[in-house]
C-alpha cells in the first residue's frame, strides 16, 4: 500500500473508547464497502453505546474472529454471503452475553478494528509476509468536537509466518500505560499463538507450566477488573484449549489451558509485549549418526548458495541463523558447494554433516560437531572410564531388611546359588561386589560400590510391596426333582371261606380287610399278585359265590421330590498364590489281607470334603485369571459282593479362567435327565384289550439332575476391606 493512500485510509478513523464494561446493546446491521487495493471495510452498527472487540485469526481455513461482550444480535439475517476474492461470508452468532462475528475469507488476510460513533470499523486486506503487532485497543479519542483526525494505530496479524519477529510500531509504543490485551491465532503448524500487551510492564514474566496449563505471572502489575477476560479456543483444533486474563491481587495472570503434549516456545520483542506459541509436540534436534528414520525439522527457514567454501564457514554461518552456539572439532575440515533455498536451518546442518561424516551431541543450545568416529571413540572411552572408576572405587555395606517379600525369594531374582553369592552370576552386582541372605531376620546383606548399592535400592523399594490380595467366591448349586407313578393289582378267588352277613364286599386303604363267616379277618388268595411295592394306597373288592368268593384290589402310588443344594466356600489368598479350603468327611474302608495262613485288616481312610483349590493372577489391567480346582463329594450307600458299604459319589472341576474384578463367571455346569417307563404282565392275559389291564402293573419315573459352579473373585483394597458374608 503507497504512502498516500495509506494516509487516505488512515484519516478515516479515530481513536475512541478501548474497553466497555457497561452492556453495549446489540449489533443492528452489518455493512460492507469496497477500498482500493482490493481491500474491505466492514461497518457494524450498534443501537447503543460500542464495544471495541477482541479478536483472533486463522490461516487454515482463513477466518477472523471477533468477539463483542456484552452485547447481543438484533438481525434479521445472522449469515451474510459475498462474492467477493477476499470475503466470503460474515456470520454471526450469540453465545450468553457475548456475540461472535465470524469473517470467513477467500485468502489469509488481517484486520484493523476502530471505534467510530455507533458502528465499528473493520478494515481488511490480504495478509503480508511479515507477522505485525498483535491486535491493541485503540486509544481513546478527544470530544467529536475538538477532535483531530489520527491515524488509528496498526491492528494487524499475519496467518502466514509465526518465527518471524514480532515487534511493536510507534504507535503501539507511544500507548497509554496500564493497557493489557490478549489475542490468539492459528499458524500453519496447528500451534496456538498468544500474544500478550503488558504496556506499563518493564519485567519479564514469571512462567509455571504444568501438564494441563501454563500460567504468565506480572508481577506487581494491576489488571483493571473491566479488562479480565477469557477466550475458549477449543474450536481450532491446537494444544490451546482456553485463554484467560485476570487480575490477582496485585499481579496480572495469563492462564493457558491446554491438552495432550506440547511445547512452549516464549518470546519478547519489546517491553510488556510477549509472544507465546504452543506447539503441539515437543521435538528436539536428533544426532545425524547413522540413524535412518524419517526425521522432522522445525528450525527458520533460510537459503544458502555457496561454492568451494569451507565447512567450518557454513558451520560458523548456521549458528549465527540458529542462535545455537556450534562448537567444532579441530578435525574438522574440507570444503563444500552448497545450494539451498528456503530449507530449515537444522536440515542443513544435518546435509553438510551426512556429506561430511560428522555427527554431533548437544547438550543445552550447546552443540558439539566432530567425525562420527571421533564421537564414537570419546563415548567408549568415556564409558570405560566409569568402568574403571567402578572397579577402582571403594567397597560399602549396606543391610536391606525386607517388609513383604520372603529374602529367598530374591535368591532366584538375583540368581543366587548360595548365600555367600559374589556377583559374578547376575548382571546387578559388580565383579568386586556380594550378597548374603539372612532369612532369621529376612534381610539382604549387600556389599558393593555406592552405584550399585544404589540400585539395589530401587530395586527393593519396586519390588517389596504389599502383595495384592483376592477373594475368590464359589457358588455350587445342585438342584433335583423327580416324579414316579406305580399302579397294581392283585386278583383271586378261594372257595373256603365266606363273608359274614353279606355276598359282597368293599374296602379302603393300605390294609383294607373283611371279616369272614367263621369270623376273623378274610384273607384272599391271589391268583394275579401284581401289586404296588409301596401303595400310597388301595381299593378291594370281594364277591360271595356259591363255591367261595372272588376277590379284587387296586393298589397306587405317585411321589413328587424337589430338592437344591448351596455349597458356597470362599478363601482369600495374595495375588499369584494358590489357596485350599475343605470341608467334609473322611471314610474308613477296611481292607483284609492274607499272608502265610494268617489274615489281617487295615484301615484306610478316604476324603469325602466340599473342596476349593484357586491360585489367581491379576493382570495389568485389573483383570483375574484364575486356575480352579472345586470338588464335591457325597458319601452314599452302595452294594459290593452283596454287602452294603459306603461309596463316595464325587463331582469335580479343574480349568483356568478370566473374570473381570467383582464380576461372576459360570465356570461349568451338569445337567442329567433320566425318564423309565416299567411294566410288569402276565403273559397272553395281559394283552388282552381292556381286561388286560387286571394282569398288569405299570410304572412311569422321571429324574433330572443339574449342577452349577460359579466364582466371583474380588480384589481387595491395600488400604483394608471389610469381608462381609
Amino acid at each position: 500500500m503507497n504512502t498516500k493512500l495509506t494516509k487516505i485510509i488512515s484519516g478515516l478513523f479515530v481513536a475512541t473508547a478501548a474497553f466497555q464494561t457497561a452492556s453495549a446493546g446489540n449489533i443492528t446491521d452489518i455493512k460492507v464497502s469496497s477500498l482500493p487495493n482490493k481491500q474491505k471495510i466492514v461497518k457494524v452498527s450498534f443501537d447503543k453505546e460500542v464495544v471495541n472487540p477482541t479478536g483472533f485469526i486463522t490461516s487454515s481455513p482463513a477466518r477472523i474472529a471477533l468477539d463483542f461482550e456484552q452485547t447481543g444480535i438484533s438481525m434479521n439475517q445472522q449469515v451474510l454471503e459475498y462474492a467477493d476474492p477476499l470475503l466470503g461470508k460474515i456470520s454471526a452468532a450469540q453465545n450468553g452475553s457475548r456475540a461472535r462475528l465470524v469473517l470467513n475469507l477467500n485468502k489469509p488476510g488481517q484486520y484493523n478494528t476502530e471505534v467510530r460513533g455507533n458502528e465499528v470499523w473493520i478494515l481488511i486486506n490480504e495478509s503480508d509476509d511479515t507477522v505485525s503487532a498483535p491486535a491493541r485497543p485503540a486509544v481513546k479519542s478527544a470530544p467529536a468536537a475538538t477532535a483531530k483526525q489520527q491515524p488509528a494505530a496498526p491492528f494487524t496479524e499475519s496467518v502466514v509466518s509465526v518465527s518471524a519477529p514480532f515487534t511493536p510500531s510507534k504507535q503501539q509504543e507511544a500507548a497509554p500505560a496500564k493497557q493489557t490485551n490478549i489475542d490468539f491465532r492459528k499458524d500453519g503448524k496447528n500451534a496456538g499463538i498468544i500474544e500478550l500487551a503488558a504496556l506499563g510492564f518493564a519485567g519479564q514474566p514469571d512462567i509455571s507450566q504444568q501438564r494441563d496449563h501454563i500460567i504468565v505471572t506480572l508481577k506487581n502489575h494491576t489488571l483493571p477488573t473491566a479488562l479480565q477476560r477469557s477466550l475458549d479456543v477449543a474450536d481450532f483444533k491446537t494444544p490451546v484449549q482456553k485463554v484467560t486474563l485476570k487480575r490477582l491481587n496485585n499481579d496480572t495472570q495469563l492462564i493457558i489451558t491446554t491438552t495432550g503434549n506440547w511445547e512452549l516456545v516464549n518470546k519478547s520483542a519489546a517491553p510488556g509485549y510477549f509472544t507465546f506459541q504452543v506447539l503441539p509436540k515437543k521435538q528436539n534436534l536428533e544426532s545425524g549418526g547413522v540413524n535412518n528414520a524419517p526425521k522432522t525439522f522445525k528450525g527458520r527457514k533460510i537459503s544458502l548458495d555457496f561454492q568451494d567454501v569451507e565447512v567450518r564457514t557454513i558451520l560458523q554461518i548456521l549458528a549465527k541463523e540458529s542462535g545455537m552456539n556450534i562448537v567444532a572439532s579441530d578435525s574438522v575440515n574440507g570444503k563444500m558447494t552448497l545450494s539451498l533455498k528456503d530449507v530449515p536451518w537444522d536440515q542443513a546442518l544435518d546435509l553438510v554433516m551426512q556429506a561430511r561424516n560428522l555427527d554431533m551431541r548437544q547438550q543445552g543450545n550447546i552443540v558439539n560437531i566432530a567425525p562420527r568416529d571421533e564421537l564414537l571413540a570419546k563415548d567408549k572411552a568415556f564409558l570405560q572410564a566409569e568402568k574403571d572408576i567402578a572397579d577402582l572405587g571403594a567397597l560399602y555395606s549396606q543391610n536391606f531388611q525386607l517388609k513383604y517379600k520372603n529374602v529367598e525369594e530374591f535368591r532366584s531374582i538375583l540368581r543366587l546359588d548360595n548365600a555367600d553369592t559374589t556377583g559374578n552370576r547376575n548382571t546387578l552386582i559388580s565383579g568386586r561386589g556380594s550378597v548374603l541372605i539372612d532369612p532369621a531376620t529376612n534381610t539382604l546383606i549387600v556389599t558393593d560400590t555406592r552405584s550399585v548399592i544404589e540400585k539395589f535400592r530401587k530395586l527393593i523399594d519396586e519390588l517389596d510391596v504389599p502383595a495384592q490380595q483376592v477373594m475368590i467366591e464359589a457358588r455350587i448349586v445342585e438342584a433335583a426333582d423327580g416324579f414316579s407313578r406305580d399302579l397294581g393289582v392283585k386278583f383271586g378267588a378261594t372257595g373256603k371261606k365266606k363273608l359274614k352277613d353279606a355276598d359282597r364286599a368293599f374296602g379302603w386303604g393300605v390294609n383294607s380287610g373283611f371279616e369272614g363267616g367263621e369270623g376273623g379277618k378274610w384273607s384272599a388268595q391271589t391268583s394275579i399278585n401284581l401289586p404296588v411295592a409301596a401303595a400310597a394306597n388301595s381299593i378291594s373288592l370281594v364277591r360271595a359265590i356259591s363255591s367261595g368268593a372272588l376277590n379284587l384290589e387296586l393298589s397306587a402310588s405317585e411321589s413328587l421330590s424337589k430338592t437344591k443344594t448351596l455349597a458356597n466356600p470362599r478363601v482369600l489368598t495374595q495375588n499369584r498364590k494358590e489357596a485350599k479350603i475343605e470341608s467334609g468327611t473322611e471314610i474308613p474302608f477296611q481292607d483284609t489281607s492274607s499272608s502265610g495262613g494268617s489274615s489281617s485288616t487295615t484301615t484306610t481312610f478316604k476324603k469325602a470334603v466340599l473342596g476349593l483349590t484357586v491360585t489367581p493372577n491379576i493382570t495389568p489391567d485389573g483383570q483375574i485369571i484364575m486356575t480352579v480346582k472345586i470338588n464335591k463329594d457325597t458319601p452314599v450307600d452302595c452294594t459290593v459282593k452283596d454287602e452294603t458299604t459306603k461309596c463316595i459319589q464325587t463331582k469335580n472341576l479343574n480349568t483356568q479362567a478370566m473374570v473381570e474384578n467383582g464380576g461372576t463367571l459360570i465356570v461349568g455346569g451338569i445337567y442329567e435327565e433320566e425318564n423309565g417307563n416299567t411294566l410288569t404282565k402276565v403273559p397272553l392275559l395281559g394283552d388282552i384289550p381292556v381286561i388286560g389291564n387286571l394282569f398288569k402293573t405299570r410304572g412311569k419315573s422321571t429324574n433330572r439332575r443339574e449342577l452349577l459352579i460359579f466364582i466371583t473373585p474380588r480384589i481387595m483394597d491395600t488400604a483394608g476391606n471389610n469381608l462381609r458374608y
